[in-house]
């Protein structure tokens, strides 16, 4: 087995966001055209100026930065987990080094606030989800594996076992 191995995960759009979208584009239009008769009629106008490019802008930017897909990088002693949105900007959310994990199992249970979430739902079969800790806080990762990752986290967290850590490992 590798050392190194990566796995990206496509995330499908969330219902709703091509509208968000579209209505974001319409908002910031029908702004700027309310610009001229702001400028003639009242100023009072610029209020729904205002309130029609914020809205706008929100809402495209709530598109644009939903998430497209996530990316899992497994390194040997680390795990990088990676966000790209729609505009293709990836953003890094976590790095866990595997000696900081507590467990590897199955997800069957609900999502809290202490959860972080990197696959298109956790009501998906195969979420798998990962216990680390943090200083004195224990938090979770629930993301979507494929086989050949699961493998290798699984043979790093029981190797990390026997040599003297504090891992279990469960499918």
């Amino acid at each position: 087995m590798t050392d190194i191995y990566v796995q990206r995960e496509e995330v499908a759009l969330r219902k709703g966001a091509r509208r968000d979208q579209i209505l974001g584009m319409v908002l910031q239009l029908a702004g700027l055209g309310l610009i001229p008769v702001a400028v003639f009629f009242s100023y009072w106008v610029f209020f729904a100026v205002a309130v029609a490019l914020a809205g706008g802008i929100w809402l495209t930017q709530r598109f644009y930065s939903s998430p497209k897909e996530y990316e899992y990088a497994f390194t040997g002693t680390k795990l990088v987990v990676s966000r790209a949105n729609i505009a293709g900007r990836g953003r890094r959310m976590l790095e866990i080094a595997l000696s900081d994990v507590r467990s590897f199992t199955g997800f069957y249970d609900i999502v809290t606030e202490k959860d972080f979430l990197a696959a298109a739902g956790a009501n998906m079969p195969d979420i798998k989800a990962m216990t680390f800790a943090v200083g004195d806080e224990i938090y979770r990762l629930l993301f979507a594996p494929d086989d050949y990752m699961t493998a290798l986290i699984s043979e790093k967290l029981r190797a990390g076992r026997t040599s003297g850590g504090t891992h279990t490992e469960e499918k």
